[in-house]
């Protein structure tokens, strides 16, 4: 159970750097979170932006700067790791 006014989890990868593994590709791609609800989060990633361009073809043509939302459910894996400055103090 998690304590109240303490961030959870998911509120801690906010703004953080990442690499994700999602089903739909077979690489992983770096991104930076900007948001994250209880079923997924938002990925600025400009690698799966390209990589989504391609595989809808001529459908995201028009989008400017596009928002990734990710399931939580399609996410095979993430890595993300401490600041420099707070991995060594730990």
């Amino acid at each position: 159970m998690q304590q109240s006014g303490a961030p959870s989890f998911r509120d801690k990868l906010i703004n953080r750097k990442v690499i994700v593994k999602v089903s739909l590709f077979t690489r992983a791609f770096a991104g930076t979170i900007t948001a994250a609800d209880e079923v997924g989060f938002c990925l600025a990633s400009d690698e799966m932006i390209a990589a989504l361009r391609d595989v809808t073809g001529g459908a995201m043509a028009n989008m400017d700067a596009p928002s990734v939302y990710l399931p939580s459910s399609k996410l095979e894996w993430l890595v993300t790791s401490l600041p420099k400055a707070a991995a060594a103090s730990a």
